[in-house]
């Protein structure tokens, strides 16, 4: 059984690609990612914040194949930026990764990441098959 996500009828519909539920399948481990930023595989961190978001959503499936799951598999993001960001290229970067489902998502701007080169930070928690 995969990950069951919802936009319940008793609420409005989401406000952007995300689902207002996500349910963890019984028998399932939980998987809880650190906060993935956008560095690449090398460690560098590009200028621009659609590129590090990017490579943060990379890095997350990465470590989801580790444990034998994917993106289909996540419950929750909760995504942090610094800047704005070219919304026609976030779009397309973000429906890359989720295939057209959604996962249950947060989306915040804050002053600041734990490095000043640092645009955006990605958390994600996912339920391992």
């Amino acid at each position: 059984m995969t990950v069951i996500r919802k936009n319940p009828e008793n609420v409005a519909p989401p406000v952007g690609p995300y689902a207002h539920l996500s349910i963890l399948p019984k028998g399932r481990d939980l998987l809880v990612l650190a906060g993935q930023v956008g560095t690449d595989l090398s460690g560098n961190i590009p200028e621009e914040v659609e590129e590090q978001f990017r490579n943060a959503l990379d890095n997350i499936k990465r470590i989801l194949s580790s444990e034998g799951a994917t993106p289909d598999d996540i419950l929750k993001i909760n995504i942090w930026f610094t800047e704005s960001f070219d919304r026609e290229r976030y779009l397309a970067i973000w429906n890359e990764f989720h295939g057209g489902n959604p996962p249950s998502t947060t989306l915040a701007y804050v002053p600041a990441l734990a490095q000043p080169a640092l645009k955006v930070e990605v958390e994600a928690w996912a339920a391992r098959p």
